[in-house]
């Protein structure tokens, strides 16, 4: 992320400005604009859920490991903005992942009412949907320059499923499945620059951050997106940037007492569309 960084601030010292509005990229002139593409993530995931069951001292954690799973998963992702007012925009994001692994268990561990032991072979699914709805308002706008302050809300679909060899009430012994799920909803403040050295090519850095308790959920979120784009012409263009995503929730509600940690982070290659 430092390099990408790094030639992104390269790029904007060394290229020249313009001096008229006609000459801006298309995307800092349209009303609309449509991303989709590919993010090459690097993906990690831990998720716990307790349960009270007598003499069983630790919950079990699954974590994402790269036993038959890719590291590098590829994710379709798509976002949608639209200017509204002069000086005000709502974007919608949304990306998803989905992946199996399996583990050993070196001890004996809990999942909700079952009880997994020592040497069991467990499989575990995890899930991870985001979908983010964001309103950015102009405080900074000269030429080729913009700057906006961000607000909005992620919405976090997200689950785990462990099966394996399992004890329920301290009798039964069989082949056991267990699921939990929760949709976090956690708002976010960020804030937004773009740059146009020319009417071709347009820099960007985003930043949204914030710590937030809402109901039964508790959570933390970072996200920095680094980004460049061209355009082929004034309605559409390409671009690759880098991005961080990170989430650390831990959620009480009655079908999960539990913790939730996902980070994703790597390379964007999209499609824009804007008019």
């Amino acid at each position: 992320m430092k390099i990408v960084t790094r030639l992104v601030v390269l790029a904007c010292a060394f290229a020249p400005s313009l001096a008229t509005a006609d000459d801006l990229h298309p995307a800092l002139q349209s009303k609309f604009h449509f991303d989709v593409g590919g993010f090459f993530s690097a993906r990690t995931f831990q998720a716990s859920a307790a349960a009270e069951i007598p003499g069983v001292a630790q919950p079990l954690t699954i974590v994402e490991t790269a036993v038959g799973v890719k590291d590098a998963p590829e994710l379709l992702i798509a976002g949608f903005g639209w200017r509204f007012a002069e000086n005000w925009q709502v974007a919608l994001q949304y990306f998803n992942s989905s992946r199996r692994t399996r583990v050993i268990l070196e001890d004996t561990v809990e999942w909700k009412d079952l009880t997994f032991d020592a040497g069991v072979d467990v499989s575990a699914r995890t899930k991870l949907a985001i979908t983010r709805l964001v309103f950015s308002r102009d405080i900074w706008e000269s030429g080729p320059h913009s700057l906006k302050l961000a607000g909005g809300l992620h919405i976090l679909d997200t689950g785990a499923e462990v099966s394996g060899m399992a004890t329920l009430d301290d009798q039964s012994r069989e082949f056991r499945r267990s699921a939990v799920s929760a949709s976090l909803p956690i708002p976010n403040v960020g804030v937004w620059y773009r740059y146009a050295p020319s009417r071709r090519w347009l820099f960007g850095a985003r930043v949204d951050w914030l710590s937030a308790n809402v109901g039964d959920y508790s959570g933390l979120i970072w996200n920095a997106v680094f980004n460049a784009g061209y355009a082929l012409n004034d309605h559409f263009g390409v671009g690759l940037g880098y991005q961080y995503f990170r989430v650390d929730g831990e959620i009480r509600a009655p079908d999960w007492n539990g913790k939730l940690r996902s980070r994703f982070d790597g390379p964007i290659l999209h499609l824009t569309a804007y008019w």
